[in-house]
């Protein structure tokens, strides 16, 4: 299960704000998925799992905020190569990247993950592990972050710990207050309670929730999901 909602643009929504290399969050050695939006309306979308490699071409737009892909006649007449076509879903426009609303489906690839704009964020800075929230808070102040933990849910005491042992121990100051968007259901949230989950938001060194009692807070969050077994 996810619960992700539309975000605005870094910036604006405009087809020159958009313009840029976005390189999927899930990318990895030989897993690669990588969309370019050309200032032409042009896009090109490379992609790559191991020895199956591949890239699609076509056109773009903006339609009711979220990007709209039309692949060229090429790449939807080939009876022997499988190409994804990318105008069977819409992209989302994020605060720091673009997503599709479905998996994008190559065949051998199949990538749903949000896509990093180029010089807006890094990865690294993006994906963080709760010890690096912990111990350089500064760096991460009021920055978007995607993090795993153990998620407990109560009366003020909403939080995410690096471990469910921590939870356990009132270990607080190794857990993160966390609030999120009104436009989540919190009835689907609360069937996360007390199991590890991989969360988005904004991060804050300065707010300790209740009583103070944590490192910072995770707010805004808007994506949510189990995360493992």
């Amino acid at each position: 299960m996810a619960l992700i909602c539309v975000a605005t643009s870094f910036g604006q929504t405009s087809r020159g704000g958009l313009v840029g290399v976005y390189k999927s969050n899930g990318n990895s050695f030989e897993r690669y998925s990588i969309m370019t939006l050309e200032a032409n309306n042009r896009f090109v979308y490379k992609y790559g799992l191991g020895g199956c490699q591949g890239e699609v071409k076509g056109n773009w737009k903006v339609v009711d905020k979220k990007i709209v892909f039309e692949n060229d006649a090429v790449f939807l007449k080939d009876s022997i190569i499988h190409y994804p076509n990318l105008g069977l879903t819409t992209w989302t426009v994020k605060t720091i990247g673009i997503k599709p609303e479905q998996a994008v489906d190559a065949g051998c690839l199949k990538d749903d993950n949000l896509h990093l704009k180029e010089g807006v964020i890094s990865s690294e800075d993006f994906n963080v592990s709760i010890v690096r929230l912990i111990a350089t808070p500064e760096r991460y102040h009021e920055r978007k972050v995607q993090v795993v933990g153990f998620m407990n849910l109560e009366f003020e005491g909403d939080a995410i710990y690096l471990h469910k042992e921590d939870y356990e121990n009132g270990l607080t100051k190794n857990g993160f207050w966390v609030t999120f968007s009104t436009k989540l259901d919190r009835k689907e949230i609360n069937k996360l309670n007390k199991v590890y989950v991989l969360i988005e938001g904004t991060f804050n060194k300065d707010r300790n929730g209740h009583l103070g009692l944590f490192g910072g807070e995770i707010y805004e969050i808007t994506r949510i999901i189990k995360w493992g077994n």
